[in-house]
């Protein structure tokens, strides 16, 4: 019993050894944790300076260069009308549009004629008594000299004042005759007709209102910085500026060329654009089987810039608030830089600042901390989407 008390707890001692080993044995193997690397994924382009042609897109309204209404310059009764004379109605230049009863005014030339003859009688009686005139006075004066009323010169210049006013006379009455016969002063359209046939019209009515169709000009609004980006020195373009204009008509996209004509004279106060006014040629001529370019249609301009030297182009989700864009350095350490915006077109931006071959990161950072070092050898899955800043 003795011996027991230091036995037992040896071998206590052996069985939890033993059972320890056992345990240990069947416990499995705690795997290994890799390193994790915690670098962001960019996706970066190489800064690459090159040459670009701008193009300013605006819109307008077509108008007719040339619009009047058509008045007369003589009162009476339509008796005949042109069949251009009707809404849309094309005529030519000099055409007679519309005709004015003549007979009142035939009348009136017969009886100005009249009094040119009773004028011109008048006149040579006058001449003949103041003949007689001199003849009794060299007769009875002993050589005196002669006193106009006693030659009755004012008698003869009234006489010769008669003629004229008769001879005036004559003249208007046969171009009130002549302006009965109403022709039209442009080759163009009837907008808008406002008289008939039988309907009689006084002096300044408006018988229509005609357009002119030898050119159509289009008033383009642009910002100042628009027109900044636009050389409209004539010398060095080789002429007029050249404008391209699309439109859609009768469900196809159709385009003209015009050409820059001039500017507006004045800033619009409202909306503080100043207006480029092109001008296109025989809009209604219509060529290669293309539409005519009609009044109110809405329109669509691309004119051309000058040309931009040694700018970057980059996607326009590259370009961030302030005109601030992303570098790398040589350690794929981020930068914030500020650059030159000098032009912006859908979906690019040009800038300048920046050297040629400068790593520039277009995919979106959550949040931007100068000198946090990135991974451009892979991007996340919101830069492979295309995710914009």
């Amino acid at each position: 019993m003795r011996h027991l008390k230091w036995i037992l707890p040896i071998l206590v001692l052996l069985v939890a050894i033993f059972a320890f080993r056992i345990i240990s044995k069947m416990r499995p193997e705690a795997p290994v944790a890799e390193r994790v690397d915690k670098r962001p994924g960019v996706t970066v382009i190489n800064a690459r300076p090159i040459n670009y042609q701008p193009v300013i897109h605006t819109q307008g309204t077509v108008r007719p260069k040339t619009s009047i209404e058509l008045v007369p310059e003589v009162a009476g009764k339509i008796i005949w009308v042109s069949p251009s004379f009707s809404n849309g109605g094309a005529y030519k230049k000099g055409e007679t549009l519309v005709r004015i009863d003549p007979r009142n005014y035939e009348f009136a030339i017969e009886a100005a004629q009249a009094n040119v003859a009773n004028a011109q009688a008048a006149l040579a009686r006058e001449i003949a008594e103041g003949e007689i005139a001199k003849q009794d006075w060299d007769d009875i004066s002993g050589g005196r000299a002669a006193t106009d009323l006693a030659l009755r010169k004012p008698q003869l210049a009234g006489a010769q004042a008669t003629l004229a006013s008769a001879n005036a006379a004559l003249n208007k009455a046969k171009l009130d005759l002549q302006r009965t016969n109403i022709t039209a002063p442009f080759a163009g359209r009837v907008d808008v007709k406002r008289s008939g046939l039988g309907q009689y019209v006084s002096l300044g009515k408006v018988l229509a209102d005609l357009y002119s169709t030898d050119a159509a000009e289009i008033h383009l609004p642009l910002t100042d910085t628009q027109m900044g980006k636009i050389d409209l020195d004539p010398s060095s373009t080789d002429g007029k500026l050249k404008v391209r204009l699309f439109a859609n008509v009768g469900g196809k996209r159709q385009s003209w060329q015009g050409q820059l004509a001039r500017t507006s004279g004045a800033v619009d106060q409202a909306s503080r654009v100043l207006n480029l006014i092109v001008e296109v040629k025989d809009p209604y001529g219509v060529k290669n089987g293309g539409p005519p370019l009609l009044n109110g249609l809405f329109v669509e301009a691309e004119i051309p810039g000058v040309a931009l030297d040694n700018v970057i182009q980059i996607p326009r989700k590259a370009l961030r608030a302030g005109n601030r864009v992303v570098t790398l350095d040589t350690d794929n350490k981020i930068h914030s830089r500020t650059v030159e915006l000098v032009h912006t077109a859908p979906g690019i931006a040009l800038i300048r600042g920046i050297e040629g071959g400068t790593p520039i990161v277009i995919s979106a950072l959550e949040l931007v901390i100068e000198g946090t070092q990135v991974d451009p050898s892979r991007s996340n899955a919101s830069n492979r989407n295309g995710a914009g800043q």
